[in-house]
């Protein structure tokens, strides 16, 4: 049973992202809806204790007797309270009541049992009133001065049950809310993602096709087109490493084949000797100089693979880099009379750079090697070196086969080879790894050549690393 790449994941994860985010906007829908009804709560309540503060200081002020003590219990006539179902006047530990119901709505003797500062609206006083059951009531309460106290109160008649139908509203539009949040989310998604699907199928077509490219004709915005342009990038980038990767397949296996096979030849030709003891050091001596060519090759990948991660650590002292190519020059001094080759040095005695020796080592004795191995019988190669303000500069030309100018910008890259270069043993590594070094020093290395005329390599140094 076949299935496409992410067919099994994906779908798992839109179920838990769909849901998750239609609850969330949801619940701001639903926040929103919560804060709307109480600030209407709010103002009704702000509404009516403004009016029945309002009122109650109307009745105060057309009943300023009630004020005065010998007047608080006269047989004047009982003011008009208006709407106010009673209103309270309470003077130290003397209270006088007025009350406008005559149908037996509560019993005024009760009213004695309210704190004489109560106030606030929908009060349910149930248990302090003795009125009708369910009754909520709005309490407004003044000071009229410093031993008098004012309390007017009403049965609330409309304003709650307003209230109440905005609640039963906010609640069918809270359900209402949950379906709009998740057309509002599936739009929302469905848009969002227009992209991915896009770049899915493109994705899959270029694996049915090798060639293909991402199309970003599509494309809803410029950010989209750069995403394409980078990813179209890299597909080149892998395609080109992979392509060069299989170009140099043969010539490493080729390098690393010939050595194990003479290495197993000459364990062989040793155990075909097993009493001969002369014999059997030979083929161990031939065995351990095979095993440490292999490992030289083995410890050149690495030392490569580890300059390109930007992970070479670097061993910095100072030397006289002069006197270390000289040294250099004498191991490879056999070699290039056997080459027929003629190796000059020109640099200043006085030449004192900081560097990681052994590297840097590694780096001249790469290039003197390439200067003989590629030059022609009686050649030349020519070391020059000298020192401008902070940098060290050093070339080695030599006059040698040379490297055509379409192959001298893929000379640095990771086991390149050039044509003209694989009549001679070698992994390509070489000066992909001089570059890797050169650069983990802040210096710079670079080619010129002409084919049939020879090539020079110039590498410039700081002589103080800022590393």
């Amino acid at each position: 049973m076949s299935s496409k790449p992410g067919d099994a994941k994906l779908p798992l994860k839109r179920r838990w992202y769909y849901p998750g985010l239609t609850l969330l906007v949801w619940a701001v829908q639903l926040a929103g809806i919560l804060l709307l009804v109480f600030a209407v709560k709010l103002l009704l309540q702000r509404t009516i204790s403004d009016d029945m503060e309002a009122e109650l200081r109307r009745f105060l002020s057309g009943n300023q007797a009630l004020l005065h003590g010998h007047n608080l219990y006269g047989p004047a006539q009982q003011p008009v309270i208006g709407d106010f179902s009673f209103v309270r006047v309470v003077q130290d530990r003397e209270h006088l009541f007025f009350s406008a119901s005559s149908d037996g709505t509560f019993d005024i003797r009760s009213l004695a049992r309210l704190d004489p500062d109560l106030s606030g609206c929908w009060l349910d006083l149930d248990e302090m009133i003795d009125s009708d059951p369910g009754t909520l009531w709005n309490i407004v309460t003044i000071s009229a001065d410093a031993r008098t106290v004012i309390q007017a109160g009403q049965p609330d008649r409309a304003f709650y049950r307003l209230y109440r139908r905005i609640r039963y509203a906010a609640l069918f539009a809270g359900i209402g809310a949950l379906a709009v949040a998740a057309v509002v989310v599936y739009l929302g998604y469905r848009a969002a993602t227009i992209p991915l699907r896009r770049l899915e199928t493109n994705l899959a077509s270029i694996r049915e096709d090798s060639r293909a490219l991402l199309d970003a004709s599509g494309a809803e915005s410029g950010s989209y087109e750069q995403i394409y342009d980078h990813m179209n990038r890299i597909i080149l980038q892998n395609r080109q490493l992979v392509s060069e990767m299989q170009a140099s397949l043969d010539n490493v296996a080729h390098d690393l084949r010939t050595p194990m096979t003479r290495l197993r030849s000459v364990a062989e030709y040793g155990l075909q000797g097993a009493s001969d003891p002369e014999k059997l050091h030979d083929a161990l001596a031939d065995c351990l100089e095979e095993s440490q060519r292999i490992l030289a090759m083995l410890n050149i990948m690495m030392s490569v693979a580890e300059a390109e991660s930007g992970m070479m650590k670097l061993k910095l002292e100072s030397f006289a880099v002069g006197q270390q190519i000289d040294d250099i020059v004498q191991v490879y001094a056999y070699f290039a009379e056997e080459r027929m080759v003629e190796i000059t040095v020109d640099i200043p005695e006085n030449s004192v750079i900081t560097g990681d020796r052994t590297r840097l080592s590694q780096v001249w004795a790469n290039l003197i090697d390439n200067g003989i191995k590629y030059n022609t019988r009686n050649g030349r190669l020519d070391i020059r070196g000298r020192v401008d303000g902070d940098q060290f500069s050093v070339s080695f030309t030599d006059t040698g086969i040379g490297i055509s100018g379409q192959e001298v910008g893929k000379i640095w890259d990771r086991l390149y080879r050039g044509d003209r270069s694989r009549t001679q043993p070698g992994l390509g590594l070489g000066l992909n790894y001089v570059k890797a070094v050169i650069d983990a020093h802040g210096g710079t290395v670079a080619a010129s050549s002409e084919l049939n005329q020879g090539t020079t390599f110039t590498v410039a140094l700081p002589i103080h690393p800022s590393g």
